[in-house]
Protein backbone atom coordinates (compact mmCIF):
# COMPACT_ATOMS: atom_id res chain seq x y z
CA UNK A 1 0.00 0.00 0.00
CA UNK A 2 1.55 3.81 -0.75
CA UNK A 3 1.25 5.81 2.43
CA UNK A 4 1.67 9.01 -0.12
CA UNK A 5 -2.18 7.92 -1.44
CA UNK A 6 -3.75 9.12 1.76
CA UNK A 7 -2.79 12.36 1.25
CA UNK A 8 -4.56 12.73 -2.18
CA UNK A 9 -7.80 14.39 -1.93
CA UNK A 10 -9.37 12.29 -5.00
CA UNK A 11 -8.63 8.67 -3.11
CA UNK A 12 -9.97 9.34 0.06
CA UNK A 13 -13.17 10.85 -0.91
CA UNK A 14 -14.17 8.54 -3.45
CA UNK A 15 -17.21 7.94 -3.66
CA UNK A 16 -17.59 4.48 -4.29
CA UNK A 17 -13.91 3.44 -3.59
CA UNK A 18 -14.69 -0.58 -4.53
CA UNK A 19 -14.92 -3.44 -2.96
CA UNK A 20 -11.50 -4.90 -3.26
CA UNK A 21 -10.68 -3.96 0.03
CA UNK A 22 -7.67 -6.30 0.53
CA UNK A 23 -6.90 -5.08 4.33
CA UNK A 24 -10.87 -5.47 5.26
CA UNK A 25 -10.17 -8.31 7.98
CA UNK A 26 -7.49 -6.50 9.53
CA UNK A 27 -9.46 -3.42 9.97
CA UNK A 28 -12.43 -5.60 10.87
CA UNK A 29 -10.16 -7.69 13.42
CA UNK A 30 -8.95 -4.37 15.11
CA UNK A 31 -12.20 -2.82 15.42
CA UNK A 32 -13.06 -6.13 17.05
CA UNK A 33 -9.80 -6.33 19.54
CA UNK A 34 -10.98 -2.20 20.31
CA UNK A 35 -14.73 -3.27 21.38
CA UNK A 36 -13.48 -6.35 23.11
CA UNK A 37 -9.91 -4.71 24.87
CA UNK A 38 -13.08 -2.10 25.88
CA UNK A 39 -14.11 -4.58 28.68
CA UNK A 40 -10.62 -5.66 29.58
CA UNK A 41 -9.89 -1.89 29.91
CA UNK A 42 -12.54 -0.88 32.41
CA UNK A 43 -11.66 -4.06 34.86
CA UNK A 44 -7.94 -3.07 34.89
CA UNK A 45 -9.06 0.47 35.67
CA UNK A 46 -10.89 -0.93 38.66
CA UNK A 47 -8.49 -2.44 40.29
CA UNK A 48 -5.52 0.88 40.14
CA UNK A 49 -4.65 1.79 43.27
CA UNK A 50 -5.83 5.49 42.69
CA UNK A 51 -8.85 4.58 40.49
CA UNK A 52 -11.44 6.63 42.31
CA UNK A 53 -9.05 9.80 41.44
CA UNK A 54 -8.51 8.25 38.08
CA UNK A 55 -11.98 8.04 36.72
CA UNK A 56 -12.05 11.16 36.42
CA UNK A 57 -9.62 10.86 33.88
CA UNK A 58 -10.07 7.36 32.51
CA UNK A 59 -14.04 7.19 32.97
CA UNK A 60 -15.27 7.09 29.74
CA UNK A 61 -12.04 5.72 27.94
CA UNK A 62 -14.02 1.93 27.61
CA UNK A 63 -17.20 3.97 26.70
CA UNK A 64 -15.61 5.48 23.64
CA UNK A 65 -13.30 2.22 22.97
CA UNK A 66 -16.60 0.65 22.12
CA UNK A 67 -17.86 3.61 20.01
CA UNK A 68 -15.04 4.57 18.08
CA UNK A 69 -14.98 0.55 17.74
CA UNK A 70 -19.01 0.40 16.33
CA UNK A 71 -18.33 3.08 14.09
CA UNK A 72 -15.18 1.75 12.89
CA UNK A 73 -17.22 -1.39 12.02
CA UNK A 74 -20.21 0.17 10.46
CA UNK A 75 -17.61 2.10 8.06
CA UNK A 76 -15.74 -0.80 7.49
CA UNK A 77 -18.47 -2.81 6.65
CA UNK A 78 -19.74 -0.03 4.39
CA UNK A 79 -16.31 0.07 2.75
CA UNK A 80 -16.79 -3.77 2.18
CA UNK A 81 -20.27 -3.75 0.72
CA UNK A 82 -19.29 -0.66 -1.85
CA UNK A 83 -22.20 1.53 -0.39
CA UNK A 84 -21.78 4.88 -2.45
CA UNK A 85 -20.68 8.11 0.25
CA UNK A 86 -20.57 5.70 3.01
CA UNK A 87 -17.51 3.60 2.17
CA UNK A 88 -15.64 6.60 1.55
CA UNK A 89 -11.72 5.74 3.01
CA UNK A 90 -11.97 9.22 4.82
CA UNK A 91 -14.00 7.97 7.48
CA UNK A 92 -11.70 5.06 8.34
CA UNK A 93 -8.83 7.51 8.25
CA UNK A 94 -10.94 9.90 10.48
CA UNK A 95 -11.73 7.13 12.47
CA UNK A 96 -7.96 6.51 13.16
CA UNK A 97 -7.57 9.93 13.64
CA UNK A 98 -10.30 10.78 16.45
CA UNK A 99 -8.94 7.72 18.21
CA UNK A 100 -5.38 8.91 18.13
CA UNK A 101 -6.57 12.57 19.04
CA UNK A 102 -9.03 11.00 22.42
CA UNK A 103 -5.96 8.92 23.22
CA UNK A 104 -3.08 12.09 23.47
CA UNK A 105 -5.75 14.36 25.21
CA UNK A 106 -6.73 11.79 27.75
CA UNK A 107 -3.07 11.22 28.05
CA UNK A 108 -2.03 14.79 28.58
CA UNK A 109 -4.60 15.46 31.19
CA UNK A 110 -3.92 12.81 33.11
CA UNK A 111 -0.31 13.75 33.32
CA UNK A 112 -0.89 17.30 33.88
CA UNK A 113 -3.85 17.09 36.27
CA UNK A 114 -3.46 13.83 38.40
CA UNK A 115 -0.88 14.88 40.64
CA UNK A 116 -2.86 17.71 41.62
CA UNK A 117 -6.01 15.88 42.15
CA UNK A 118 -4.43 13.06 44.24
CA UNK A 119 -3.21 15.78 46.77
CA UNK A 120 -6.53 17.63 46.82
CA UNK A 121 -7.84 14.36 48.00
CA UNK A 122 -5.40 13.92 50.46
CA UNK A 123 -6.15 17.40 51.58
CA UNK A 124 -9.72 16.56 51.51
CA UNK A 125 -9.76 13.73 54.15
CA UNK A 126 -8.08 15.71 56.59
CA UNK A 127 -9.76 18.40 56.50
CA UNK A 128 -13.42 17.21 56.34
CA UNK A 129 -12.56 15.20 59.69
CA UNK A 130 -13.29 18.80 61.40
CA UNK A 131 -15.90 20.40 59.39
CA UNK A 132 -18.91 20.65 61.41
CA UNK A 133 -21.35 18.18 61.07
CA UNK A 134 -25.37 18.44 60.28
CA UNK A 135 -27.78 18.27 63.23
CA UNK A 136 -29.48 15.08 63.28
CA UNK A 137 -33.72 15.08 63.74
CA UNK A 138 -35.33 12.96 65.80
Amino acid sequence: MDLLKLFSPDYLFASVPGAEFHYNWVVYGFFLLLFVGSFLVRRALANRPHARVEEEFFGGVPFRMREFAVIGLFFTFFRDQNVPYLGMRIFLVLIGLAILAYAIWVFRSYKTHFAHRLAMQGNKKVEDKYLPKAKKRR
